[in-house]
C-alpha cells in the first residue's frame, strides 16, 4: 500500500512537472508573440537595417562588433556605409582607407570610395578607386559603366569606348548611349556615332531623358538636321517641359531664335521652377539684347537655386548693364560671400562697385588682381577703369594699354581710351577711338552712345540721333541715355519727341535714386517700427 502510494505521489509529481512545462513553453511563446516590435528589430541583420533605412540600429550593431574586433572587414565596409547615408563623407572615407590598409584589394572599399569621390567631384581619385575594383574584378559591371563616365568628364574618350565597350551592347545602360556618342564624336568616329541612333529611338518612349541627351550631344557637334530628325521622331503625345525646352535648343541651332523662345516659355509654363530652362531663357534674352527680360529670368533662377555663382555673376553685369548699379553691387556683394576666394567673383565685385562711383573700395581689390595675374587683359582693362573713375588718368591709360598689349581688339580698353580722350579735350581721338569700335563691334551699346553724346559735342545733332534712338532701344531702362537723346531732339527742333525723352529721364532718374537709397540703407531692427 505504502509503496503504492509512493508511486502515485512519484506519478502525480511528474504529471504536475509536465503540465508546469507546457505552460511556461507556452507563457513564452506567448511572450515571444506579444514581446514588443523593438525586440524583435535588434535581431534583423546590419545589411537589411541599412536597406530600410534604420541606421540607429545598424550603428549600434556594428559598434558592438567592431568594439570586439575592431579589424572586422566587413563591419567597417557596413559602417562607412551608415557613414555615408548619414551625410558622414570624411568618416566614411576615413573607414574605406582603414579597410584598405588591411585588405588593400577589398572590392566593397574601392567601390564606395569611388562612389564617394564621384559624387564629390573628385574625379580623378574616382577614376582610381574604380581602376583598383577592375584590378581586382576585371568584369565589374558598375565600375566600368562609372568608369565610362568618369574617363569621358576627363576627356580621356578612348578610355571612355573601351570601359563602355566592355559591357556587352544588349545589356548597355541607356544612359551610356550619349556617353558613347560624345567619345565617338570626340575621337573622330562619327559613323559609329550616328550608328546608336537606332538604339536611342528604341528606347524614346521609356528613356525620354536619353533621348534629350543625345539630342544635345548631336547639337553641340554641330549634328543639327540629326537632332532635328531624332525630336520628330520621338515626340510624345503629351509635351513635357524636357522634351520643350530641346526643341527649343534645336530650333536655336537652327537658326529660329523666335519659334525657342516660344518653346522656351511653354516649356516654363509646365515647370516654372526649372533652373537649366530659366538659365537658357536668360541666355536668348541676352542674345536678343532683351536684358530686362533676361534679369528677370535670372532672378527666378536664383530663387529656384539660391547663391549659385554662375547666376550671381550673370545677374551682376546684367543689372549693371541695364543700370541698375546699386542691386548690382548687392548681387555682387552676394556673390563674393558665396566664394570669396575666387578671382573671378572679386573681379565682379570690382567691377560694379567702380561703375557705382565706389572706386575707391574698389581700387584694392582691381590692384589685388593685377598683381595675381598680372598677364591677364581683363585685370588689367578693369584696374584702368578704376583709376579712370577716382581721376588717376595716367595710371588709366597705362593699365588700359597694358590691356590692349595683352588683347588688342578688347572692347572695353577702347572705349576707355575713347572716354579718357574726350575727358582730357582730344575730341578728335575720342571719336577715332569709338568709331573704330563700333565698326568691329557694332551692337556695343555704350560706345555708341558715347559717340552719340560726342556729336552733339560737336554740333552734329543729326549724326548724333540715331546712335542715341539704338542705345535707347537696347537698354531703355538707363535714364543718361534717353537725357541725351533729348537733348538731340530739341536741337533738331523735334520739341514733342524732346519733351518726352526728358520726361523718361525724369522718371527713371528718380527710380535709380529710390533704388540706390533702398539698396544702401540698412534694414531696421527685428521689432522696430518700419518707416
Amino acid at each position: 500500500m505504502r509503496l503504492g502510494r509512493d508511486r502515485g505521489k512519484t506519478a502525480g509529481f511528474s504529471c504536475l512537472r509536465r503540465l508546469f512545462r507546457a505552460l511556461f513553453l507556452m507563457v513564452c511563446t506567448m511572450s515571444a508573440a506579444g514581446a514588443p516590435k523593438t525586440q524583435a528589430r535588434t535581431t534583423d541583420p546590419v545589411p537589411v537595417l541599412i536597406a530600410r533605412h534604420r541606421l540607429d540600429e545598424a550603428e549600434q550593431q556594428l559598434w558592438a562588433i567592431l568594439t570586439q574586433t575592431p579589424d572586422d572587414l566587413k563591419a567597417l565596409d557596413l559602417m562607412a556605409q551608415v557613414r555615408l547615408l548619414q551625410q558622414r563623407g570624411p568618416e566614411a572615407e576615413a573607414l574605406y582607407r582603414r579597410v584598405l590598409a588591411l585588405a588593400p584589394n577589398d572590392v566593397t572599399a574601392l567601390r564606395g570610395l569611388g562612389e564617394l569621390y564621384q559624387a564629390q567631384g573628385r574625379g580623378a581619385e574616382a577614376i582610381q578607386s574604380f581602376e583598383g575594383v577592375l584590378a581586382a574584378a576585371s568584369g565589374d559591371r558598375s565600375a566600368n559603366e562609372s568608369l565610362a563616365f568618369l574617363y569621358q568628364q576627363a576627356h580621356e574618350f578612348e578610355k571612355s569606348i573601351a570601359a563602355a565597350e566592355r559591357l556587352p551592347s544588349s545589356s548597355r545602360p541607356a544612359k551610356l548611349l550619349p556617353v558613347l556618342a560624345d567619345d565617338y564624336f570626340s575621337t573622330s568616329q562619327p559613323n559609329k556615332a550616328g550608328g546608336l541612333i537606332p538604339a536611342v529611338l528604341k528606347i524614346g518612349r521609356q528613356h525620354p531623358e536619353v533621348v534629350h541627351e543625345f539630342a544635345t550631344t548631336l547639337l553641340h557637334h554641330g549634328y543639327v538636321q540629326d537632332a532635328a530628325h531624332l525630336m520628330e521622331e520621338t515626340k510624345p503625345a503629351r509635351l513635357s517641359a524636357e522634351y520643350l525646352h530641346t526643341l527649343a535648343r534645336v530650333r536655336l541651332a537652327q537658326g529660329r531664335p523666335q519659334e525657342a523662345h516660344n518653346l522656351l516659355l511653354n516649356a516654363l509654363k509646365v515647370n516654372p521652377k526649372a533652373y537649366d530652362l530659366l538659365m537658357d531663357a536668360a541666355q536668348l534674352a541676352a542674345q536678343q539684347n532683351q536684358w530686362e527680360e533676361m534679369i528677370n529670368y535670372l532672378r527666378r533662377a536664383d530663387e529656384a537655386e539660391p547663391n549659385r555663382a554662375e547666376v550671381l555673376q550673370k545677374l551682376s553685369l546684367a543689372l549693371l548693364r541695364t543700370g541698375h548699379k546699386s542691386r548690382a553691387v548687392a548681387a555682387a556683394r552676394r556673390l563674393e560671400t558665396v566664394d570669396p576666394d575666387n578671382p573671378d567673383n572679386q573681379y565682379v565685385l570690382a567691377y560694379t562697385l567702380v561703375e557705382n562711383d565706389q572706386g575707391e573700395e574698389a581700387e584694392p581689390i582691381g590692384q589685388k588682381l593685377v598683381q595675381a595675374r598680372p598677364n591677364d587683359a581683363n585685370s588689367q582693362m578693369l584696374l584702368g577703369i578704376i583709376k579712370y573713375k577716382i581721376g588717376k588718368m595716367d595710371d588709366a591709360k597705362q593699365a588700359l594699354r597694358a590691356c590692349l598689349a595683352l588683347k588688342p581688339d578688347s572692347p572695353d580698353a577702347h572705349y576707355y581710351l575713347a572716354v579718357i580722350a574726350r575727358h582730357e579735350g582730344s575730341v578728335e581721338a575720342a571719336q577715332q577711338e569709338l568709331e573704330g569700335l563700333l565698326r568691329s563691334s557694332p551692337s556695343y551699346t555704350m560706345a555708341g552712345e558715347e559717340l552719340g553724346t560726342l556729336y552733339l559735342q560737336m554740333g552734329k545733332a543729326d549724326l548724333a540721333r540715331p546712335l542715341l534712338e539704338q542705345a535707347v532701344k537696347d537698354v531703355p531702362s538707363v535714364s543718361q541715355y534717353h537725357y541725351q537723346l533729348g537733348l538731340a531732339y530739341g536741337r533738331l527742333g523735334l520739341s514733342n519727341l524732346g519733351k518726352q525723352e526728358m520726361e523718361k529721364y525724369s522718371v527713371l532718374r528718380q527710380q535709380e535714386d529710390a533704388e540706390r537709397k533702398q539698396v544702401t540703407t540698412p534694414a531696421p531692427p527685428e521689432g522696430a517700427p518700419r518707416p
